[in-house]
């Protein structure tokens, strides 16, 4: 059986940077796209609502796809300054986790008056520029660099650093067994 690797979502800008990535660190692995809840609003707001997505994503996908040996959650936000924050879980069937950010940038301040009053992301680009679906292709990074670094790349950074740990288990410590339940 091949090294299965589940992701928590099915857009194609996930996918792909998991696909790119992860065909080089585990060559001839599998990748899973499943679509599983974040458990946080569908726009999170801030890094902790952004990172707590991640981590659900990369968990219930870990759970979902019987044979994975990974699941990896990423969870793009936008933080209350006004930036585009993203976040990537990875998880183990060991127990092994690890998160890591990517860029952060900027938004107009009319996308984030829109987006801080309770709109999503994509659906207010895709309305400021005429298109539609921008967050399955470049994404508001790609739109607003000219097509210079889309959403798929800008994944594939973070999800490259989330996986130190599992490529060199040596160099980081592995992760402290959970306590056991008290017998009460």
């Amino acid at each position: 059986m091949s090294f299965v690797i589940a992701v928590g979502s099915t857009n194609p800008a996930k996918t792909t940077a998991v696909k790119a990535i992860c065909e080089r660190a585990y060559p001839g692995c599998t990748v899973v796209p499943i679509d599983v809840p974040s458990g946080v609003p569908e726009q999170p707001i801030g890094p902790n609502q952004t990172s707590t997505g991640a981590r659900n994503r990369a968990r219930a996908a870990l759970a979902a796809v019987e044979g994975a040996r990974m699941g990896m959650g990423l969870e793009g936000g936008v933080d209350p300054d006004g930036s585009l924050i993203n976040c990537v879980a990875v998880v183990e069937a060991g127990g092994r986790e690890n998160l890591t950010w990517g860029v952060r940038f900027p938004l107009p301040p009319t996308v984030v008056a829109r987006v801080l009053a309770g709109e999503e992301l994509g659906p207010v680009m895709d309305h400021i520029t005429g298109r539609t679906e921008s967050k399955k292709k470049l994404g508001a990074v790609g739109i607003l660099t000219n097509g210079l670094f889309t959403r798929a790349e800008m994944w594939q950074g973070p999800l490259a650093c989330a996986l130190m740990p599992f490529l060199h288990p040596d160099l980081y410590p592995a992760p402290a067994a959970p306590p056991l339940p008290s017998a009460t």
